[in-house]
């Protein structure tokens, strides 16, 4: 009979709504729970300081392929129209021919070249901004899924995991990287999502609203494909799965989730094409079924131990640890322990914390799946934990609060969860030092990981653009050296890059040198080899010999812009020291395939443009000085389109 009693004592601490227990309403008359309190108060005191702490990021330059997007796509954005046609099956076949579809986040890169053009302080402005949005989104989630879950006002509990996640170190990677807002704009419609689903059950037009932030997310980056998983678990944690109102519910979400795979069929057929022509394995196949649960398990491991502890911060994670029996049974143990978790926990009606493990471990689906499959050069990266740090931030400050009332020492729960928020500062304040520029970003992740060859090739790449190339050539020969891990296709990068350090500098007896040593370590680089000899004897002024490398190198590779480019160079500078007319016209079409495969090369519009003029062909010579003058950013590029352009009107 006692023991019945105490099992029925247990029960009502697990069931009973927090709100309802003697120790949950302490009387305080401090400042932090009166704001607490205040739940506008509070919304904007986490706004506040999850934009303060990315502070630091707003003074950061372009790092990666932030340089891609906000300048080398400048001209695109510039003409880029925001309309529904971005959005809607219009842009089918785009979709279909590119590897993503991202309307979403490309929309938000057109609006911000509006505003600030290639200011790389607007565009992490931006990204600033949408997280200290996510973060309030996610308190006002939180307080409904109290309410929702029958767990009192969950005022304390909203608060602080909300705090967590605004001060999260992980994060650093996706508010610091303008090519990482993806994640955060997915996130943001995904919030939007659930609580507009769970209005839904009051008011059942609000499905409507859930059903198009569902979209949009799926717009923003292809990890909403995991989010229908979350809605269902919501469902279940709730007990409302088989409502019949769900019904409708759940074909408008099937529904969307057929048309985005409508929409991208095709693209998702070349990804399966993309894997096995790109894959970083050594093997250079795709793995089978025992690779495939070995990589599986090691990667929720590893990426359940960095939500856990998200301190040592590295934004370019070439490998991970693991792979043996011993991680791979820890990893079995970790997911048969959150899983009876989950069990117990819904058994016991601990919805909060049920929820939560299945946020976690459901948005960690896409970022393992990534690392099994070579979707994208980074198989592991810290920002795939942009949207899985949610629901770990919930469940953390859910524990932490509740630890402190069950045990009555509501002051270590304070004191706990004020410590924890502490070390986050820390090492997120810290860690946006290493995105300050390309140079340092590089340098940083060649010191994170010094026997990984990309880290080596983009650092020297990064010190050449900076007119370092004594020392971007040292970076380049460690590149190449037997103490780095690198497959063939890796040394050959090294290699290539090399002998461009050599072509710049000059030295073109090395730069032949080190290109053969390309072509020897991966012959599927001959279309690059030949599009760097045709460098260097354009650099050694003997078109005629660049002409027969470029030609060459663009019958390999038909798509390559900047090979069309320099046949193009080729042509023209023959035709200007014989003045054929045919040689013009080869230059022509030339520099008009180069802009076909690449609208945004602002040099080819210019020497089109010269090109045109010498034929005669003034009003052409026009339009493509006028475009390259109207689009370009380069203060070089538009003083030679305004040259084309005085030309035309000073000799008509």
């Amino acid at each position: 009979m006692a023991a019945k009693k105490r099992k029925q004592t247990r029960q009502e601490i697990f069931e009973k709504p927090a709100g309802d227990s003697p120790v949950t309403r302490p009387a305080s008359d401090g400042l932090l729970p009166r704001i607490v309190k205040h739940r506008a108060f509070a919304a904007a005191l986490l706004f506040l300081v999850s934009f303060s702490v990315f502070i630091p990021s707003l003074w950061n330059g372009l790092v990666w392929d932030d340089i891609t997007y906000v300048i080398a796509w400048e001209p695109r954005l510039k003409s880029t129209k925001v309309d529904y046609k971005l959005f809607v099956p219009s842009r089918t076949e785009e979709a279909k021919a590119d590897k993503y579809f991202r309307p979403v986040y490309y929309a938000s890169l057109v609006m911000d070249n509006r505003v600030w053009g290639v200011s790389p302080f607007g565009f992490h402005l931006t990204n600033i901004l949408l997280h200290s949005a996510v973060t309030v989104l996610l308190y006002f989630l939180i307080l409904m899924l109290f309410k929702e879950f029958g767990r009192g006002s969950g005022e304390s509990e909203a608060f602080l995991s909300s705090m967590l996640f605004a001060l999260y170190p992980l994060h650093v990677e996706s508010v610091s990287f303008i090519a990482a807002r993806g994640d955060i704009l997915a996130g943001m419609f995904f919030l939007l999502c659930l609580i507009f689903y769970m209005l839904s059950y009051r008011r059942l037009y609000y499905i409507i609203l859930a059903g198009v932030s569902f979209y949009l997310s799926f717009l923003s980056k292809e990890v909403a494909l995991s989010f229908p998983l979350i809605i269902l678990g919501f469902d279940l944690v709730s007990r409302r799965m088989f409502r019949r109102a769900n019904i409708v519910k759940y074909l408008i979400i099937g529904s969307l989730i057929l048309f985005y795979f409508h929409i991208r069929s095709g693209s998702f057929m070349r990804s399966i094409g993309f894997m096995q022509e790109h894959s970083f394995r050594d093997t250079g196949a795709l793995p089978g079924p025992g690779e495939f649960v070995t990589i599986f398990l090691n990667t929720y491991l590893f990426y359940a131990w960095k939500l856990i502890f998200p301190y040592g911060l590295n934004h370019f994670i070439g490998s991970i640890a693991g792979g043996d029996a011993l991680h791979a049974v820890i990893a079995v143990l970790l997911i048969a322990a959150v899983t009876a978790a989950f069990i117990i926990s819904v058994k016991r009606k601990e919805n909060i914390t049920a929820f939560s493990l299945l946020w976690i471990f459901t948005t960690l689906g896409p970022a393992v799946l990534i690392a099994v499959y070579p979707l994208a050069i980074t198989r592991f990266a810290e920002r795939f934990l942009y949207i899985p740090s949610a629901g770990f931030c919930l469940l953390a400050g859910y524990l932490i609060v509740r630890g402190g009332r069950l045990t009555g020492k509501r002051w270590a729960g304070l004191a706990a969860g004020g410590l924890l928020c502490a070390s986050y500062l820390v090492v997120t304040v810290k860690g946006q030092e290493a995105w300050k520029d390309n140079v340092t970003f590089w340098e940083t992740a060649v010191t994170r990981s010094p026997d990984l060859i990309i880290p080596r090739i983009n650092y020297g790449e990064a010190l050449r653009s900076s007119g370092r190339v004594d020392e971007a050539i040292r970076q380049h020969l460690i590149a190449v050296g037997p103490g780095i891990q690198a497959t063939d296709r890796g040394k050959a990068m090294a290699a290539s890059s090399l002998a461009a350090d050599y072509i710049q500098k000059g030295d073109f007896l090395n730069a032949e040198k080190y290109l053969k040593a390309a072509l020897e370590y991966d012959p599927r680089i001959e279309d690059q080899y030949h599009y760097h000899m045709g460098l260097i004897y354009l650099r050694k002024n003997d078109p005629a010999a660049a002409g027969n490398f470029l030609r060459k190198a663009v019958e390999i590779a038909p798509g390559n812009a900047k090979a069309h480019y320099l046949l193009g160079t080729a042509y023209f500078m023959e035709a200007e020291a014989d003045g054929s007319a045919d040689k013009y016209r080869l230059a022509v079409n030339s520099f008009k395939s180069a802009i076909g495969h690449d609208a945004n090369d602002i040099n080819a519009h210019i020497r089109l443009a010269r090109a045109y003029l010498a034929l005669g062909e003034r009003e052409n010579a026009r339009r493509e000085a006028g475009y390259a003058l109207s689009n370009a950013s380069d203060p070089a590029a538009v003083r030679s389109a305004e040259s084309v352009l005085e030309s035309i009107d000073t000799n008509p």
